[in-house]
């Protein structure tokens, strides 16, 4: 764990630092964190860049997609080049290259229920499973619904803080859930009870298209992986979040509104 911070990282993040709720603490706190990314395309690839240039110390990117050409309008990590060959690879390369500290890891898969405990019992040390509430954050920046209902039962069985964040065409939405250590914690917590994704949009629910299906503007999944990120580092700070509200964004319009997340009693994932 690193405790002190030399004169170059000083440097390199004092804007960070001057704020006065971040301060060296909140640097010491990012640098110690951990990040795991599901999805390395529009959001994703954004997210891992502002993670690693905050100082972010150990970040994980899954995906097992590859580069295309009409990626490239939104997903401004990679360049003609990089086509071809895989997302998660190719933004760790460019990752560490210009965070040389930062201690990145692809994996070339698309996680499912048959090879994500595998794949997360080597990621999430055991030792902050046993404290009840994982220190790793885990982003979702998937861009099916299928896997977004699966990193939220991943949430929820890991114990681990969720940034989820989508966009179609004009309509994006993000949103933080706090896994608490039982359910039966969950039900008495006059604070922190709130649904999960699954009890917002159940498994059976029939949602618009995703980004690839529907469009999108490269600038409007921008303004979601910011704000994904951005939470995600008010966490990793212990800067206060609204849990449990889901974030909505009119692109064409630019304006916001949000909804409380309500526990659907009768969810077979969180309760």
């Amino acid at each position: 764990m690193k405790t002190s911070l030399n004169d170059h990282e000083y440097i390199q993040y004092s804007k960070q630092m001057l704020l006065t709720d971040v301060s060296e603490k909140g640097q010491l706190a990012l640098m110690n964190a951990t990040a795991i990314i599901v999805g390395v395309g529009g959001l994703g690839q954004l997210v891992a860049q502002y993670l690693a240039a905050s100082g972010v110390s150990i970040i994980h990117l899954i995906d097992g997609d590859d580069v295309e050409l009409s990626n490239l309008p939104r997903q401004i990590l990679f360049d003609a080049n990089d086509i071809g060959n895989n997302k998660a690879s190719i933004a760790m390369k460019k990752l560490h290259q210009r965070n040389v500290v930062c201690d990145l890891s692809a994996h070339q898969v698309f996680i499912n229920p048959g090879n994500y405990q595998a794949l997360f019992n080597s990621l999430v040390p055991k030792f902050s499973l046993a404290s009840g509430l994982s220190s790793a954050v885990l982003f979702d920046c998937s861009d099916n619904f299928t896997t977004r209902q699966l990193v939220n039962r991943i949430a929820i069985e890991y114990k681990m803080p969720l940034i989820s964040a989508s966009i179609s065409a004009d309509q994006g939405q993000w949103f933080a859930y706090l896994p608490l250590p039982n359910s039966s914690e969950m039900q008495v917590s006059s604070i922190n009870s709130h649904g999960c994704y699954h009890c917002v949009y159940p498994s059976d629910s029939i949602l618009s298209q995703n980004c690839s299906q529907a469009g999108v503007l490269g600038p409007a999944v921008g303004v979601m992986a910011s704000m994904q990120a951005l939470a995600g580092m008010n966490q990793m700070i212990d800067r206060p979040i609204e849990y449990g509200v889901l974030h909505r964004f009119d692109a064409k319009r630019l304006s916001w509104s949000k909804a409380k997340m309500n526990i659907d009693k009768h969810c077979h994932v969180c309760q």
